[in-house]
């Protein structure tokens, strides 16, 4: 009987912790209390879950599903809301790169006498002296953040535009005051 799925890490660091999808649904994030506990910042607290699924035929079929977390889960570059995972899928947690291995498992995480046992998996990210990923930054995957650049520097050029106008209209006065000052 092959092993359960299992997640490996590809975090600079941690490359190559690795985790067993071992039970019906396995919660990510980075609080405590969740089955993979990842203490990375770009981690929302609860940010996904994977729900494992076993058919009649013994085949294990694993779905992600992101809970709406704030800096998104992604599939092989592709973000996600829901989708089933397939051997060798690159999934992104923020910016936390793990490798899904399918192993074709049957394997529940129960014992023989009916007892569920439930591990928890903590990384603790903050720790490490360098966090280099293989994952670009995220405001680059953001579709939006060309959108936010442009209104940036479009701001940036509306507030000299008014402070120039401004300037030349304090200069103009006071040109205006002087002309008519040495009139007199």
């Amino acid at each position: 009987m092959a092993g359960n799925p299992k997640l490996t890490v590809l975090f600079e660091k941690l490359r190559g912790k690795t985790f067993e999808i071992d039970k019906e649904v396995v919660t990510i994030g980075r609080k405590e209390g969740n089955d993979i506990c990842l203490k990375d910042g770009s981690v929302s607290g609860h940010h996904a879950d994977i729900i494992r699924q076993v058919n009649e035929d013994g085949s294990v079929v694993c779905t992600l599903k992101d809970n709406d977390s704030s800096n998104g889960t992604r599939v092989n570059s592709t973000p996600i809301q829901e989708q089933v995972l397939r051997n060798n899928d690159l999934i992104t947690f923020g910016s936390v790169e793990v490798l899904f291995d399918s192993n074709d498992g049957t394997s529940g995480g129960e014992s023989g006498d009916g007892t569920v046992t439930r591990l928890t998996h903590t990384i603790d990210l903050s720790s490490l002296d360098t966090n280099i990923s293989t994952t670009p930054s995220l405001t680059s995957l953001n579709p939006l953040a060309v959108d936010e650049e442009k209104k940036k520097k479009m701001t940036n050029l509306v507030t000299i535009g008014i402070i120039v106008f401004f300037g030349v209209a304090a200069l103009a006065a006071v040109v205006m005051m002087v002309i008519s000052i040495s009139k007199k």
